[in-house]
């Protein structure tokens, strides 16, 4: 690819090429399976936060179930792209980090999809993320998050090389999972074709226990409804290789 490296900020070269690389990813089925969680505990609920939504297609595919939602993420980039894709439908983005969504609105239900809690690489980040989530559920309203599982680092991404030519593009990604640090680190390296330099992206991730998500989330103001297997209402556990947490907020006393 050349040796004309230039390093950026996580999604900068990415967010053009995201949806290429994430093609593989049913986000209908995903979006099915996240509407029968809140059908099941608040069928109710009709506005909905996107919380780290990319380009935006989780939001894309609620939009289209009738959810009026908001798509919410810290990367510019990735929300230039979401924009341009929701010109003809209602979704609204906003450009907001995890851990600050104070006076962000009221929402019947947030979601947050698709392992975007493990870039929270301390734990302390997740009480944060939770006390932010917090804020902008309305009382009794729902939020559900996944994480991905040890299990899944070590199966799919302890030494994990791959590449592709893309439409006006070629990439190389390089996954390295390490048991001692619990960090997954994603190596990007994007040629676009149109240009001699080469964009450099490493995206790291916290494989957290599931027992310690379980355990912030119990700490937290959040009712932990339950946290299940992948995509179904099987209990998740350590053999999961992604696990699917739906929590309550807190009702006002009566």
């Amino acid at each position: 690819m050349g040796n004309n490296s230039m390093r950026q900020d996580p999604y900068q070269g990415l967010a053009p090429i995201y949806d290429y690389v994430m093609r593989h990813v049913d986000y209908g089925e995903w979006v099915d399976y996240v509407h029968s969680l809140l059908e099941r505990w608040d069928p109710a609920a009709a506005v909905v936060c996107d919380l780290a939504c990319g380009t935006g297609n989780i939001s894309l595919e609620l939009g289209r179930l009738g959810y009026e939602v908001t798509g919410v993420d810290r990367s510019a980039d990735m929300l230039r792209i979401a924009r341009a894709k929701s010109v003809d439908t209602d979704v609204e983005f906003v450009e907001r980090d995890l851990r600050e969504l104070e006076g962000l609105g009221s929402f019947d239900a947030a979601v947050c999809i698709y392992d975007s809690f493990n870039y929270l690489l301390e734990p302390e980040e997740l009480d944060e993320a939770l006390q932010g989530v917090e804020t902008i559920v309305r009382p009794g309203g729902l939020f559900v998050f996944d994480i991905c599982t040890e299990r899944n680092s070590l199966r799919y991404f302890r030494d994990m090389r791959d590449s592709e030519q893309g439409p006006g593009f070629s990439y190389e990604r390089h996954s390295i999972y390490d048991p001692e640090t619990k960090l997954q680190n994603n190596h990007f390296r994007i040629r676009f074709d149109e240009s001699d330099e080469v964009f450099a992206e490493s995206h790291v991730q916290r494989i957290y226990a599931v027992a310690t998500v379980a355990e912030r989330v119990e700490a937290s103001a959040f009712e932990l409804l339950d946290a299940f297997d992948g995509f179904t209402f099987n209990r998740g556990t350590e053999d999961s290789d992604r696990i699917h947490f739906v929590l309550r907020a807190p009702r006002p006393e009566k």
